[in-house]
């Protein structure tokens, strides 16, 4: 046979495959999951970067089936590419971090990481999983939209309703968020989730939980720069 047909061939069963293993796995939406840096830092014990954003910035973005299990490392033969890394690099150091380290080659493992666990499983080659998660985290300063009701980075705790009904009123929708707590038992503000509909581009409302939120958390600040959010 010709070599060309044969590639077209291959290419075709893999699509196939791929196609068949999506309608029997369908998810319902996409979650975004936007840590504060802060909280991170106080509450994992592997260390960070000697200087942490002041803002949030992204932790995962996957699918998400209600009432199923996680989809997590579906089967598929496509890669995070080198070149897709290399042409979102300013956005994904800014806003897709490896808190661990500042360094550019050790952070490409966390993106690759990502889209072999998450990105895998959704609707959308690599390039578009990328995008759509920094376009995702862009589209609102969550920062500013709880210093604008009083919430403040400061080391203060604020009751948990408070916080969710601050996005609630300021977004339109409800959000989720998840506190975690460093080995003294100190509750920290950890994530703000935000949900999108499967297309990667529409927010819908989340389930307006709070996950760990035994006690009102702490939003605490390090006093690291740069404080405001970079556009």
């Amino acid at each position: 046979m010709n070599s060309k047909f044969l590639l077209v061939l291959l290419l075709t069963e893999i699509l196939n495959c791929e196609v068949q293993y999506f309608n029997a796995n369908p998810y319902d939406y996409l979650e975004l999951a936007l840590r504060w840096p802060n909280s991170y830092c106080l509450t994992h014990e592997d260390g960070c970067m000697d200087i942490v954003p002041q803002y949030f910035t992204i932790s995962y973005f996957r699918p998400r089936k209600m009432g199923g299990p996680d989809l997590q490392y579906c089967r598929t033969p496509i890669t995070l590419s080198n070149s897709i890394i290399e042409t979102n690099k300013y956005d994904l150091l800014r806003f897709w971090p490896d808190l661990t380290t500042d360094n550019f080659i050790e952070s490409k493992l966390l993106w690759r990481d990502q889209w072999k666990k998450f990105g895998s499983c959704c609707y959308m080659m690599p390039d578009d999983y990328i995008v759509y998660a920094l376009n995702n985290r862009n589209r609102y300063d969550l920062k500013r939209i709880l210093t604008s009701a009083g919430i403040v980075a400061n080391g203060n705790s604020y009751p948990t309703y408070r916080i969710l009904q601050t996005f609630k009123k300021t977004l339109g929708l409800n959000v989720s968020i998840v506190c975690e707590s460093d080995r003294s038992g100190n509750v920290y503000l950890a994530e703000v989730h935000q949900c999108v509909d499967i297309s990667g581009t529409m927010p819908i409302n989340c389930d307006n939980n709070a996950k760990g939120c035994d006690d009102d958390p702490i939003f605490p600040y390090m006093g690291f720069q740069p404080d405001k959010d970079p556009k």
